[in-house]
């Protein structure tokens, strides 16, 4: 997966770089529109191509597009994997996983499957050692080159904007 993430990422930036090279030439809304659309996907494809499901000491942590969930071990009642991978919680929450999603890959190697026997197992061997925090955190999830190229996509789409205001 992180080949494919990286690939379509340096291809999509060689193609806004392209378009923003093109501007030496004199102003032109087309290439940052262009610029801008690359740029806006490239983030997308960051977000997305980083989503992964982290067995910690005593936690299983996922790691999706916007969130990052710390659920500890304790508190994971089940394990399904039904069109994702998903954590279901004593209290019912259910948490998804897009890094384990139904896909041709998935259906082809059975990935979300193996992943899921996998956290089932951790869970197993970590809830004999300890509780911990039984409480499950959320937080935004952090990706500094996704947010970058973002910012860089809002500032060729108000350049774009304003320049054809002109």
């Amino acid at each position: 997966m992180a080949v494919i993430t990286w690939f379509f990422s340096c291809l999509l930036s060689l193609i806004a770089f392209i378009a923003l090279g093109s501007l030496s030439q004199g102003f032109d809304i087309d290439a940052l529109g262009v610029a801008a659309v690359c740029l806006a996907v490239t983030a997308l494809i960051i977000r997305v191509g980083r989503s992964r499901i982290i067995l910690t000491d005593l936690n299983v942590v996922v790691v999706n597009p916007v969130f990052t969930y710390m659920v500890p071990c304790a508190v994971v009642r089940n394990v399904e994997e039904e069109h994702a991978l998903t954590l279901v919680t004593n209290s019912n929450e259910r948490i998804h996983s897009s890094a384990f999603g139904s896909s041709l890959i998935d259906f082809l190697f059975r990935s979300t499957e193996r992943a899921a026997m996998e956290v089932e197992a951790h869970v197993r061997r970590v809830s004999r050692k300890g509780t911990g925090n039984p409480v499950v955190v959320r937080r935004l999830a952090r990706s500094w080159l996704a947010d970058l190229y973002c910012l860089a996509a809002l500032a060729c789409a108000v350049a774009a904007i304003w320049g054809g205001n002109s």
